[in-house]
């Protein structure tokens, strides 16, 4: 492998028998396109996520880690932040030891024109400290986090699509997810403060143990300090069987189309008739419930 020094784009997503990446691809220094890295464990024969600066990536890029976990400064020699990717996958799923992940995350700082961002069974309790950093992603997708509580995601300004997927460890989304400190953070602000200004799509699924999503106190939409998600018009609660209720802020966005398919509370709570029914039928402009959900 180390011989083919033109070798442009290598493609091996569907080799999912594959523990590793043989050590001389650190030597095509023409590669462009890798687009799944699988990295990580003891093999001297392997190729290490450290030697991803030898190549001139750029696009997309999948990361993951498989064996034990990869040490900190084995992560920071990637150098990420010099490539020009625009969209980023960590999957921490093949690592057995997954107690650092908070520490590789951190250490992998991509590109700040990173546009796309997923990153798949982060154990840690915290999100990495970039991410607020980035300035130009528009999708992130955070899945089957099982301790981490929510990030205040709210702040990315130029933020269009965001998935949530197994997050076990959120029982509750409070005022910290929109990027407020607390229920009253709001009430003095210059200039006036947007929340999600850019939000269109927000899909939550199978977040097995959430309870409650908290809405922001006293705020109504004529309010000059505050404005929250005013370009929202999907939403998807999938499988969400704990959640009781939506906050009220959702009814005063621009929603268009609503989908709560198996989260039992609250399609008992917006049953057609009732008097919460009336919030959404009103709020959205096609059908709330679409045929089969």
């Amino acid at each position: 492998m180390g011989n083919l020094i033109n070798l442009k784009h290598l493609y091996v997503e569907e080799c999912e028998a594959l523990e590793f990446l043989p050590k001389g691809i650190r030597r095509l220094t023409s590669l462009q396109t890798l687009d799944v890295c699988r990295c990580g464990g003891n093999n001297n024969e392997a190729f290490q996520i450290g030697d991803l600066r030898k190549l001139n990536l750029e696009g997309s890029l999948t990361i993951q880690f498989v064996g034990d976990a990869t040490d900190k400064s084995e992560v920071e020699k990637a150098q990420l932040w010099d490539k020009k990717l625009f969209h980023l996958n960590v999957d921490f799923e093949r690592q057995r030891n997954s107690s650092s992940s908070v520490e590789i995350l951190n250490a992998l700082q991509p590109h700040p024109d990173l546009e796309s961002l997923q990153i798949w069974d982060h154990n840690g309790t915290t999100w990495p400290n970039w991410m607020q950093s980035l300035h130009n992603l528009r999708i992130l997708t955070l899945s089957n986090g099982t301790q981490c509580e929510l990030w205040p995601l709210g702040k990315l300004e130029y933020l269009e699509r965001l998935t949530l997927f197994g997050m076990d460890g959120v029982r509750k989304v409070g005022a910290e997810f929109l990027g407020l400190e607390d229920q009253t953070s709001f009430k003095i602000r210059s200039p006036p403060l947007i929340l999600f200004p850019k939000l269109k799509r927000l899909y939550f699924s199978e977040m097995w143990f959430w309870e409650e999503w908290e809405g922001v106190e006293e705020w109504t939409k004529e309010d000059s300090e505050i404005t929250i998600m005013p370009c929202l018009s999907e939403l998807t609660i999938y499988r969400c069987k704990l959640l009781k209720a939506l906050p009220d802020f959702v009814f005063k966005t621009p929603l268009q189309t609503l989908r709560i398919p198996g989260s039992v509370r609250l399609l008992e709570r917006y049953q057609e008739g009732n008097g919460e029914w009336a919030k959404i039928s009103a709020t959205t402009q096609t059908s709330a419930f679409p045929p089969g959900n």
